[in-house]
């Protein structure tokens, strides 16, 4: 069977094992959610009559003490303003209203004053109708009756507008919550299932497999290293302690036998054999999804959490300082990004990732701590340094370890980690902002990165420098390759029409307009969280069969020039909508448009510029793409910002459709350009 083949197979069979527990869990979850789902119906609407009731019974006591002090309640002058701010901060209240005993309307709050004057009749008359002692029902809406007494005697009566849809839509929130936890779980599930069968079963057989290719190579000198001790790993053990059987009777042999042995076979050292590691292009997967989980937690508030913490002054805007922190964790994504390249070179991929773990996780700490916005911006910076390093790390150890024919594919595991953690972070970071706050949220994020720091140290190879020491010596220094790189006209105008417009659509359509426009349209966190989830759902189940479609049939740049115009109508749609499924089907468009505009992206990088891999090195070429690419993250919250305060959200929104639009007809261009063949002059005559 061939490696491809091979690995193919390895991919349906982890598929199928992961499908059953998640199922199983799946399943479980499901009908504790219902009758979770069937409690909260049950205790709900008695609950909001209660509250109803002491609401009544706190507004009455008001008037109470009025009458007992011997002040009619026909000359109480504040009564209105005082029903204004008892019904103030009950969303489900619509209006409150006193009555005298005959049913003669004294006081109202304002919303029962912009009704007709009819309207109180109805809701007399429909109490008279209503079977149910003090409840009546108007107009899809129930008027609560309570009665106001004074020394024995009913001085008047209280009325409450309850609003009767209040109890559907709070189901209804809830029952979301429970089928996005339901998603969410099952996508974690999947994620750390396959994660953990590529750790801990492929790659125990992948090795196993290299340690018997070498033995009938005649090679002894490797032994694999074995942290776990399971099947597959004790497969290896009995393997490493041939090896060292081998080499200890290699070591016993006399001289002359072992130089006739060393012309075939080679040994290593009996006490220390060299360790055998094969690094695979999904050795970081399950570290780097949960450390991206705890990252995008704060995605969906981040703009409404800024905004709590600024202070007018007579230099900055509000929309100006709440789109400042991202753009300054762009520059320090971009600043740190060749760190990346340098630890992998000199140390390992475990090393490189524990170092931008570790200055994140306390950043994202420290945020959720932050007073003011100098502490704001300063951890948002310190948390940057860190991601920056992590993301980059995994972009290069998947390019170092995959195929060239396995481009699409490979590139699909770091796109595949990093939309799910995104669902998964946005979604349940919205809710969690909603129901235990900012601070606590961040103080979750933080722990999700500690735990991805020890996932680093349990499961992660230390697999060394990845790339030889030979081989990057070769190469021009990172400094000379960056500058070389940046020279060529082809590689700047490539990622200005293929990159920055995805990152400015990301960055300031999505991240920084959509939750300010969703906030301002009367959605609350969680709300926001669940519908901005939309983009990473279509993400995640496009991202496969995009990758493998690009790689089986060659559509890289086809699938790039759709996916950008998919994009741009998806803000266009989004600028025009009002309701909540008009809303997500824009933010489901967009989200289309970006999985086939960045998946194919990244494999496309080598084929498209083959003389700049092999002068400069492809980890050069992948940097200066992140580099210029997040620049076009720095710009978007900036130059959204800049719209939003000059033409408002629709007009904004427009200039950003558009402008995606107009790029991908520039890459339409480019690549036509540069499929065609190269023109030799033609030779003049004699």
């Amino acid at each position: 069977m061939s490696a491809t083949n091979d690995g193919s197979l390895s991919r349906g069979r982890i598929w199928k094992v992961s499908l059953l527990p998640t199922l199983l869990i799946v399943a479980t979850l499901v009908a504790a959610s219902l009758q979770a789902s069937r409690l909260f119906e049950e205790s709900l609407r008695p609950d909001l009559r209660a509250k109803a009731e002491t609401l009544a019974q706190t507004a009455a006591l008001q008037f109470h003490r009025a009458a007992d002090l011997g002040i009619p309640v026909n000359r109480l002058g504040a009564a209105d303003a005082y029903l204004d701010d008892a019904a103030l901060g009950h969303e489900e209240i619509r209006y409150i209203g006193f009555a005298t005993p005959d049913g003669h309307l004294l006081y109202a709050s304002r919303d029962l004053r912009a009704k007709p004057a009819s309207f109180f009749d109805k809701v007399l008359k429909a109490h008279a109708l209503e079977e149910s002692r003090g409840l009546a029902r108007l107009d899809g809406d129930l008027d609560l009756v309570h009665p106001v007494e004074s020394r024995g005697r009913v001085i008047g009566q209280l009325h409450l507008g309850i609003d009767a849809t209040y109890v559907e839509q709070r189901l209804q929130e809830i029952h979301t919550d429970i089928l996005i936890t339901l998603f969410v779980t099952a996508l974690v599930t999947v994620e750390v299932l396959m994660a953990l069968m590529g750790l801990l079963v492929l790659r125990p057989l992948r090795l196993l497999r290299r340690l018997l290719e070498l033995g009938g190579e005649g090679d002894f000198t490797r032994q694999a290293r074995v942290r776990l001790h399971d099947e597959a790993t004790r497969a290896l053990a009995s393997a490493g302690r041939l090896v060292r059987g081998l080499n200890r009777r290699h070591a016993a042999l006399d001289a002359r036998a072992a130089r006739t042995l060393d012309a075939r076979l080679r040994f290593g050292d009996p006490k220390a054999p060299a360790a055998l590691e094969e690094p695979g292009t999904s050795d970081l997967r399950l570290p780097l999804f949960v450390f991206l989980f705890g990252s995008e937690l704060s995605r969906s508030f981040w703009p409404l959490f800024v905004k709590r913490l600024y202070q007018p002054g007579p230099y900055f805007s509000e929309s100006f300082m709440v789109a400042l922190p991202m753009s300054l964790w762009v520059t320090a994504m971009v600043v740190c990004t060749p760190l990346a390249g340098r630890l992998l070179d000199t140390r390992s991929s475990r090393v490189a990732m524990l170092v931008g773990m570790a200055p994140a996780g306390l950043g994202l700490f420290m945020t959720g701590l932050a007073s003011s916005l100098t502490e704001l911006f300063f951890w948002r910076v310190v948390t940057a340094g860190g991601y920056g390093i992590v993301t980059t790390t995994a972009l290069l150890h998947v390019a170092r370890t995959s195929k060239q024919s396995h481009g699409a594919r490979s590139m699909g595991v770091f796109v595949g980690a990093s939309t799910a953690a995104s669902v998964c972070g946005t979604a349940i970071g919205g809710i969690l902002a909603d129901r235990i706050g900012y601070a606590a949220t961040f103080g979750v994020a933080a722990a999700l990165v500690a735990l991805a720091m020890a996932l680093v140290l349990l499961l992660a190879p230390d697999l060394g420098p990845v790339r030889a020491r030979e081989e990057a010596g070769a190469r021009p220094t990172a400094a000379s390759a960056y500058l070389g790189i940046l020279k060529r006209g082809r590689v700047l105008l490539f990622i200005l029409l293929a990159a920055m417009p995805a990152r400015l659509v990301l960055t300031g359509f999505l991240f920084y307009l959509t939750p300010l426009r969703l906030h301002e349209m009367g959605f609350t966190e969680a709300a926001i969280g669940r519908l901005m989830m939309g983009y990473f759902i279509v993400t995640v189940f496009a991202t496969p069969v995009v990758s493998l479609l690009a790689d089986r049939h060659g559509w890289h740049r086809g699938m790039m020039l759709v996916g950008g115009g998919l994009s741009g109508l998806g803000v266009l749609l989004f600028a025009s909508a009002s309701g909540s499924w008009p809303l997500l089907a824009a933010v489901l468009l967009v989200g289309l448009g970006q999985a086939l505009a960045a998946t194919p992206l990244l494999a496309s990088i080598p084929p498209l510029f083959a003389e700049e891999c092999a002068g400069f090195g492809l980890d050069a070429l992948l940097s200066v793409f992140r580099m210029i690419e997040r620049v076009g993250s720095l710009v978007g919250p900036l130059l959204a910002a800049a719209l939003l305060g000059t033409s408002g959200f629709v007009r904004s929104t427009h200039v950003l459709g558009v402008g995606m639009l107009a790029l991908t007809a520039g890459l339409a261009a480019y690549l036509f350009l540069r499929s065609l063949p190269p023109t030799t002059p033609t030779p003049k005559a004699p």
